[in-house]
């Protein structure tokens, strides 16, 4: 019998080949070679990152819903690094990333590097979680290291971090037996540069350095390259105000991303990090202003 649904794939597949056929022929890119993995070394592009959450963990914060994913937030703002970030035990009722995790990665194969966290938003941690996430990075060819994210506590009452300094000495060891140079990132507040951090920052191999602080940005670095002159660094910027549910003010944005820039420049730093997917898909001007601030200065030499 003539199937006529049969006849249109038969015919579909065949006009998609021939097309593919023709594009080459006249040597036009196809589709699948521009990934954001191919970012140009030394190009500002190749030191930009996204810090992602599974979507919607937000929701609290804007009372909207948002449906960007980490692979589309990279996408979108045209960045070929992402850090990957468990939802809190708050945030987790809007979603989080269900194990098992490798499902995820799918996504982020088109991306240069990825990490993963092991302590996620609000220091979530899960012992059957980090071992996935281990394997998951000893297997997978563009993980680069893993994250340890809101690691340190409140200095209101400080005792202790999320893991004693020997629990993050033991992690260490367990990464080391992977076979891959993986590096251990943490989120660094500038609130808490005061706590007694050395023992912690000794075994870390990448600051990422956070603040709302506007008006201090120099003294903010200074401080930090003299708590931790070894340790590598990056920048973090909120692409929205996470306080009040809102866009930046713009004269803020534009302020840190040109600083965090000149930073990058003068080998200060070695990335740059906006956070996040989802505060992205509401049409905030801060959001749009930094997206398009990326197109203009990505492809620019170091």
């Amino acid at each position: 019998m003539n199937d006529p649904t049969f006849e249109g794939r038969i015919n579909r597949r065949t006009m998609l080949t021939a097309g593919a056929t023709l594009l080459a022929a006249a040597n036009v890119p196809l589709p699948g070679k521009a990934q954001l993995g191919a970012a140009k070394r030394g190009t500002v592009r190749d030191h930009l990152w996204v810090f992602a959450v599974p979507p919607n963990t937000d929701f609290d914060r804007f009372k909207r819903r948002s449906v960007m994913t980490p692979a589309e937030s990279a996408f979108y703002f045209g960045v070929p690094n992402i850090i990957m970030v468990q939802a809190s035990t708050s945030e987790s009722k809007y979603g989080r990333f269900e194990p098992p995790f490798e499902q995820y990665a799918v996504a982020l194969k088109a991306l240069k590097r990825v990490a993963w966290s092991v302590v996620g938003s609000g220091g979530f941690s899960a012992e059957g979680e980090t071992r996935e996430v281990l394997e998951l990075a000893r297997k997978t060819p563009n993980f680069v290291g893993v994250m340890l994210d809101d690691f340190f506590g409140s200095p209101k009452d400080w005792k202790r971090a999320m893991w004693t300094i020997e629990e993050l000495a033991d992690f260490r060891r367990k990464l080391q037996q992977t076979g891959k140079k993986l590096d251990i990132f943490v989120t660094l507040y500038t609130s808490q540069m005061d706590l007694p951090l050395q023992g912690y920052l000794d075994l870390i191999d990448v600051i990422t350095l956070w603040t709302g602080d506007m008006a201090n940005l120099e003294a903010h670095l200074k401080k930090t390259e003299k708590l931790a002159p070894k340790v590598r660094k990056m920048a973090g910027i909120y692409v929205a105000d996470y306080g009040t549910g809102k866009s930046r003010p713009m004269e803020e944005i534009k302020l840190q991303c040109e600083t965090s820039l000149k930073w990058l420049r003068d080998g200060r730093i070695e990335g740059i990090i906006f956070l996040g997917n989802t505060a992205m898909d509401f049409d905030f001007e801060s959001v749009e202003w930094t997206r398009v601030w990326i197109r203009e200065v990505a492809d620019t030499e170091l």
